[in-house]
């Protein structure tokens, strides 16, 4: 999905704001689709806790900010933009650890967004649940066996309508319950959770804040537009921001609702706070919410496989066949609907959940402990290194002499 933006890059993305701005409309144009789209997450990883939810989204925008500030520069200084060549730096041989996490994840989201698709659509156009988890098998399977060139052609602007979808919806949620909102701060209110505490609902953001790591090998290849350690800073800020802006947003119309089970205890729950608003806006709900899911799962799909054929190659095999992908992406789709059963809910909950520490422990405390040291060192690599041996893994990037002075003033 990421290549959409690259396509468009060459004029307004080569600009100074734009190459810095890329990587975070990147990063945010897949965590929408996987993780924003049905409001669901954001019930679990910090609106239940009502008031005291907003330390989840916090953490979330400090913890996106730091660890993508460390994938921008660690990338940028050693060349490593995919996400393998960035991992090898990271735990050595032992990098193939993410894709045995990713795998399984990515199926698990995939159940998700079927799931979602068939809520959606049972809901919006009262059709049975299996036609809408159809509906995304059947379109992902087809776009993933003939090329998903018109569906990332259109991703970028499919992001920004989903955005702007976003705005509005809590447009017309927010200020009927405004007075709502305000008495759930007031009077402090997290009774879905009483015994709960702000560090509690911070390190359920921190822990959510993990997904992230699935997300960032998609930003990569836009770390090449990064020219020095200043762009790497704003840019992660970015990042960091435009993470929580619609899980804010999100969490703001829910406590218009808190802790009402009809919403909180909702699949979909931005179909519930959209009741009452008009057929209409459901209807593009359901089209916005239902093209970034499939946008999202075939984005998965293409990725899982392009990980499985490449580990392949570094064990001396030949990559899948593309009968052999096309039984993969198969079988892979009709798990994730027969998953999908088991509901939005216990699939967030749980599943998430384990994804989340999973890749915090192979990807986020590596890139924590190591990354300033590489970022560090890499600096005097730089300056010291003399010509050599070609060497198999990425070297750093040679700081041009601006670079240098800049980083000295």
């Amino acid at each position: 999905m990421a290549s959409s933006a690259s396509s468009g890059g060459n004029s307004v993305f080569t600009t100074s704001w734009g190459r810095i701005l890329l990587p975070a409309l990147i990063f945010q144009s897949v965590a929408i689709g996987g993780a924003y789209a049905t409001g669901r997450e954001i019930v679990e990883f910090g609106a239940k806790y009502g008031a005291l939810g907003w330390a989840a989204g916090f953490a979330m925008m400090v913890a996106g900010t730091v660890v993508a500030f460390l994938v921008y520069e660690v990338a940028r200084r050693y060349g490593a933009y995919d996400y393998r060549s960035l991992l090898q730096r990271l735990i050595g041989p032992v990098y193939w650890l993410f894709d045995a996490i990713y795998l399984p994840l990515s199926i698990a989201i995939l159940a998700v967004l079927a799931s979602a698709t068939g809520n959606i659509l049972e809901s919006t156009l009262n059709l049975d649940y299996w036609v809408g988890v159809g509906v995304v098998v059947a379109v992902s399977a087809v776009t993933t066996f003939y090329g998903t060139g018109i569906i990332e052609k259109f991703n970028s602007l499919g992001t920004v309508l989903l955005t702007v979808a976003y705005i509005a919806f809590a447009a017309l949620v927010i200020p009927p319950n405004w007075h709502r909102i305000v008495d759930v701060f007031r009077t402090g209110d997290h009774s879905l959770f009483p015994e709960a505490t702000l560090a509690d609902a911070a390190v359920m953001g921190l822990t959510y804040a993990g997904m992230g790591f699935v997300i960032y090998p998609s930003t990569l290849f836009t770390v090449r537009r990064l020219r020095r350690s200043r762009d790497s800073a704003v840019s992660a800020l970015l990042t960091g921001v435009l993470f929580v802006v619609p899980w804010f947003l999100t969490y703001l119309a829910l406590l218009g609702f808190y802790p009402d089970p009809a919403v909180f205890d909702a699949p979909v729950p931005w179909l519930q706070m959209l009741n009452g608003h008009g057929a209409w806006i459901v209807v593009i709900f359901g089209v916005l919410v239902g093209w970034t899911l499939v946008s999202t799962a075939v984005g998965l799909i293409q990725a899982a496989l392009a990980r499985i054929s490449q580990n392949l190659v570094d064990r001396g095999k030949p990559e899948l066949t593309p009968r052999t992908r096309g039984m993969v992406a198969v079988v892979s789709l009709v798990v994730a609907a027969a998953l999908s059963r088991i509901g939005i809910i216990d699939l967030i909950a749980t599943g998430y959940l384990i994804g989340a520490v999973a890749l915090i422990a192979v990807f986020g405390i590596p890139l924590l402990v190591r990354g300033p040291y590489l970022i560090l060192t890499a600096k005097t690599v730089a300056r010291t290194r003399q010509p050599a041996r070609p060497n198999p893994m990425p070297v750093p990037i040679e700081p041009d002499t601006k670079e240098l002075n800049d980083e000295r003033t």
